[in-house]
């Protein structure tokens, strides 16, 4: 799934992810985009932490629940929060309700777009609505 997340620098980039993924990239936003704060980290006490290296046998239904863990975590225990969540710029945004939401994904035909980041959603649906 392609979605917009932070990047390093700052800005917004275009990453396909998956849960697996989505955890890495929340880790390395973390830990300043520093791949090897995200394999030495100390903060044991996060439901990611296991899942950090985004290697190995991993539990889907497990990492799943840590990812829903981590945003309840986000949102001060509140879970009704959650799903009113404004972050969709958030690599665990689409996965945090358990189901993965689709509704920020960016379809293929948009990332043949050269100029992706100057265009707006509503331009989009204009430009390739035929």
């Amino acid at each position: 799934m392609h979605v917009r997340i932070q990047s390093k620098e700052g800005g917004k980039e275009i990453v396909d992810l998956n849960r697996r993924k989505a955890i890495h990239e929340k880790c390395l936003n973390c830990s300043a985009w520093i791949p090897s704060e995200v394999r030495t980290c100390a903060f044991k006490e996060c439901s990611l932490w296991p899942y950090r290296s985004c290697k190995g046998k991993q539990d889907p239904d497990k990492r799943q629940k840590a990812i829903r863990a981590y945003c309840r975590w986000c949102m001060c225990d509140q879970p009704q929060e959650i799903r009113l969540c404004p972050s969709t710029d958030c690599p665990l945004w689409s996965y945090r309700m358990g189901k993965v939401n689709r509704s920020i994904e960016i379809q293929p035909t948009i990332l043949k777009s050269p100029r992706i980041e100057d265009k707006t959603k509503d331009e989009f649906e204009i430009e390739y609505s035929g």
